[in-house]
């Protein structure tokens, strides 16, 4: 085996320019820690915030190899790890530095992947389903028989917000930009979805909910159409907030105006909340995956010399469902 790989690498914050493809050396696995063999790696928009420098809760420096999100087998374990380890089938999502032939994650956060799950949709299934179904669930509080507005109805979260909700009963709207973004996010199960980049969006939610509004809304979108969500809530709706991939944070609102729409809002962070794994809740949704049920919104792969056009693409809002980059492949 070479002691060198090929890995994204930058040496400042900035555009996708600033990132380029190296050969670097190899890690060694710390104490505590694992080496993956990486096979596919989600193209998460925390990958992007990171290169932007724009995330500030995970420790980065230079230089930097993004990738968070991903899938790999486990070729070597640090001092105190169980070499039982070495050979599994894994998801890392805790750690940067997937754009490489080699990553290096703390072994007691990895997750071993279900052998009914490829290892291409293993590296984006949980973020998405995960952040859907406790935004959902424990931050909008969603019933069945209600109805829910999703933002970003073609990206992954809110198409599998969509499956997750409609298998509990829901009716279940979508904002989507652009035609080809409707068409696409209309193969989910959403009764509408609309485009937010034409006017009347907001007359078209009302009016696909006889004038009520809608009972949950989750937003990571944020810019400008935020301004629009408390216009339809229903009577005592929760709106979600997951994140702002528009680039803005929505303004805030005033106590006033929420008593006076008998509304409520409520910001989401994934981690702190995240049903642990072997749970119920993470039981029910490997099974769905795995089953077929729920439908993984994998819909392009790159090669990773390719990452920088795709981050450009990412940030021109052209990328539907999820991205993958293809780094081992299947590793066979």
């Amino acid at each position: 085996m070479s002691d060198t790989m090929q890995a994204i690498q930058m040496d400042a914050f900035g555009g996708p320019e600033v990132m380029s493809l190296a050969e670097i050396s190899i890690p060694n696995p710390s104490a505590g820690e694992a080496r993956l063999k990486v096979a596919y790696v989600g193209m998460n928009p925390f990958d992007a915030m990171a290169r932007a420098g724009k995330i500030g809760f995970m420790p980065i420096s230079f230089p930097f190899t993004p990738g968070l999100e991903h899938t790999g087998v486990v070729d070597a374990v640090g001092e105190g790890v169980d070499s039982s380890l070495v050979g599994q089938r894994v998801i890392s999502r805790s750690n940067f530095g997937a754009y490489a032939d080699y990553s290096i994650a703390k072994a007691d956060m990895l997750l071993l992947l279900d052998d009914r799950i490829d290892l291409k949709t293993g590296c984006v299934y949980r973020g998405c389903s995960f952040t859907a179904w406790h935004a959902l669930y424990k931050a909008g509080r969603l019933q069945p028989s209600e109805t829910c507005l999703l933002h970003s109805a073609a990206g992954p979260i809110g198409i599998m917000a969509a499956q997750i909700a409609k298998a509990n009963g829901c009716r279940v709207i979508g904002l989507a930009g652009g035609a080809d973004k409707v068409s696409f996010a209309e193969g989910f199960g959403f009764e509408h979805v609309f485009d937010y980049t034409q006017d009347g969006w907001v007359d078209q939610v009302k009016g696909a909910t006889d004038g009520r509004g809608v009972d949950v809304i989750v937003d990571g979108n944020g810019g400008p159409n935020a301004a629009h969500n408390i216009d339809v809530l229903a009577p005592l709706g929760r709106l979600v907030y997951i994140g702002a991939t528009a680039g803005d944070m929505p303004d805030p609102i005033d106590v006033s105006t929420l008593i006076f729409k008998n509304v409520s809002v409520v910001g989401m962070n994934l981690a702190p909340i995240e049903d642990v794994p072997n749970s119920e809740t993470d039981q029910a949704i490997i099974d769905n995956v795995a089953t077929g049920v729920w439908r993984v919104p994998v819909t392009e792969e790159v090669a990773l010399a390719d990452v920088v056009n795709l981050h450009r693409r990412l940030e021109n809002r052209q990328v539907r469902g999820r991205a993958v980059i293809r780094v081992g492949g299947d590793l066979s």
